[in-house]
């Protein structure tokens, strides 16, 4: 008679996520297995191949949109509103980074691969904010035609800032080096 789960996946795969961190993607299932309190064995049982395993471990989080978006058009600053929503796409790609810098540090990563099995989290940002700039516009407090441009700019900066951090590279403080990029944006957006 089969034993009965003690440990859930998602509890497998945070110890595997942890180690992959630490010791990328050569990390060994042995290891892991020791950590979480297993055989090897059921993680092949439950995950197939290591590739598969590592995959299942190193999903994405997802982004809290309503969170990050809480707000409403026409009220407050557009500025202010626009620096409030980027300090929370940054720490949203803050905890993107070190996964997907693991993620693509594997040898047999594709992108075409991981976007079927994953939702691009920077294109639903990407969609949020071309909806919020575009609520402002209607309203007149944004110009309306140059917004998808302003959302792919600010988005790879922000990108760029939680790359650098990740990489341990020196930065100027994150809120001043956002309200300067949104500063220089809105000379293009400002009605």
């Amino acid at each position: 008679m089969p034993r009965n789960k003690t440990i859930s996946n998602e509890e497998i795969l945070a110890v595997a996520r942890k180690l992959f961190f630490q010791e990328g993607v050569n990390a060994s299932t042995r290891k892991i297995a020791k950590q979480a309190g297993i055989s090897e064995a059921v993680i092949y049982q439950r995950f197939g191949t290591k590739e598969d395993f590592f995959f299942s471990a190193m999903k994405l989080p997802e982004a809290q949109l309503d969170e990050i978006f809480r707000l409403k058009i026409g009220e407050g600053k557009v500025v202010e509103n626009l620096e409030r929503i980027s300090l929370g796409i940054v720490n949203y790609f803050r905890e993107v980074m070190p996964v997907f810098l693991t993620l693509i540090s594997h040898p047999s990563f594709s992108m075409p691969t991981f976007l079927e099995r994953h939702s691009i989290p920077a294109t639903q940002l990407s969609e949020k904010l071309i909806d919020y700039l575009t609520g402002e516009s209607k309203l007149g407090r944004v110009r309306g035609n140059n917004s998808a441009i302003a959302v792919d700019v600010l988005l790879s900066y922000l990108h760029n800032i939680a790359l650098y951090e990740t990489l341990d590279a020196p930065q100027a403080k994150i809120e001043r080096s956002v309200a300067d990029a949104i500063a220089l944006l809105w000379d293009g957006l400002a009605p």
